[in-house]
């Protein structure tokens, strides 16, 4: 039946003042806000924000050695002051990109069979390396796992029976996407270290980097996460290539919560908001960013750890982020990054690596309408729908039956089946 639109209207008009207090207009919390971030780099320095900090053990940020040398928190993007259409915009992204290789990974899933006597799923990861040559080169493919019973069911707490536990599959998902980019971050380092590529790569990690998100789970499944993303940025690191965690549309408050300890009196009747409401006003219409700062959002980052390749690396005070304003997209981007990229070398032209990963990533999602083109790249190759998922059906069958293994469809599975034909 289709959707009941008087009753969705009904229940809207219902929970008006609801909505709207969500919406409540906090300019006046804005500007307080937008004054405090400007006056910053003139009222403190890196050393007494740290000093003023120490006893907060998740103050939301720190800065970093670049806070001492800046005027403002913003680091303005010149070049698209005279831009008057997105045109200009893609003649100059894709001068900047030009022979750089970028690379992404996207994942997709099928939930657990339920229709049949026997639980299995499936995951595939697509990943893509756009080179950017003039000719044009883009390098990608899909790699799937089969999820079998034992990997997609938990026994119950008496161990009495198995049940089908959908989430295992976003966790296998989870994983296998962050192990296929560790293996093509690796290759791209051979391409590399072979003469093969003339300018530094750059990865794209479809997400965060501060996974927050794992908290709230169960310690083995929170530790599942946080593994494969510690691993992730130990190979960026072990093989210096720059990974970026890319976030649209950011709703972080690090540097809210920052600015409201340095200034608890002014700040206290306040309530918190997102950094990119302030830093907005801040920025001029196109390319802007701010200086990187060090996350100290909360235990997930103190929990990066990992051993590769048989060196340790650890992340306590070493993932770092920025904003980024590149529309059309709504809000801010915000990328993070380990800190090494700030602490090494870039190419000609660049201070530093974090400099020229900064420019790729902004010309990436300047030539991508405000939302980088690899990514978009892999999302789309990477998808599964309605069809994939009667086609992953009929082979599940079909494997049964050329086996004589015993498959069975349940019976409301089965009757819906025959209805939809």
């Amino acid at each position: 039946m289709p959707i009941d639109k008087r009753g969705v209207a009904s229940e809207l008009e219902a929970n008006v003042e609801t909505i709207e207090s969500y919406l409540e207009d906090d300019s006046g919390i804005v500007e307080r806000y937008l004054d405090a971030f400007q006056r910053l780099p003139d009222e403190w320095t890196s050393d007494e924000i740290r000093m003023a900090l120490q006893d907060t053990s998740y103050p939301g940020a720190y800065p970093t050695d670049a806070f001492d040398n800046a005027t403002n928190v913003i680091v303005p993007h010149p070049e698209s002051d005279g831009w008057e259409n997105h045109e200009e915009v893609n003649e100059w992204a894709r001068d900047i990109v030009r022979d750089v290789p970028v690379m992404a990974v996207d994942g997709s899933q099928l939930p657990p069979t339920t229709q049949f006597n026997v639980p299995v799923a499936y995951v595939q990861s697509a990943w893509a390396v756009n080179h950017h040559h003039a000719e044009g080169r883009l390098d990608r493919s899909v790699e799937g796992r089969l999820l079998t019973p034992d990997e997609v069911t938990q026994e119950s707490e008496d161990g009495d029976y198995r049940f089908v536990d959908s989430q295992l599959v976003g966790h296998h998902r989870y994983e296998h996407e962050g192990q296929l980019l560790i293996e093509k971050l690796s290759d791209l380092a051979a391409a590399r270290d072979a003469g093969d590529i003339e300018y530094a790569p750059i990865v794209f990690y479809d997400g965060p980097l501060i996974a927050s998100f794992a908290n709230p789970l169960k310690p083995e499944t929170r530790e599942r996460y946080l593994s494969t993303l510690s691993r992730v940025i130990a190979a960026s690191q072990h093989h210096e290539i720059p990974l970026v965690g890319y976030v649209a549309g950011s709703s972080a408050t690090e540097l809210v919560k920052m600015t409201r300890l340095l200034w608890r009196e002014e700040f206290e009747d306040d309530r918190v908001i997102p950094d990119a409401h302030v830093l907005a006003e801040l920025m001029s219409p196109w390319g802007d960013t701010t200086v990187p700062f060090i996350s100290k959002r909360d235990g997930s980052v103190d929990a990066l750890q990992a051993t590769y390749e048989g060196e340790t690396y650890e992340f306590r005070d070493d993932i770092l982020f920025s904003y980024l304003n590149v529309p059309p997209g709504a809000g801010l981007d915000r990328i993070e990054f380990p800190g090494w990229l700030c602490r090494r070398d870039g190419p000609d032209g660049c201070e530093s690596m974090y400099e020229y990963t900064v420019e790729i990533v902004r010309a990436e999602a300047g030539i991508g309408r405000g939302y980088p083109e690899i990514l978009q790249q892999v999302d789309s190759d990477a998808v599964l729908d309605h069809q994939d998922r009667q086609e992953f059906h009929r082979v599940v069958q079909r494997w049964a039956e050329s086996n004589d293994v015993p498959l069975e469809w349940n019976a409301k599975a089965l009757s819906k089946e025959l209805r939809r034909r």
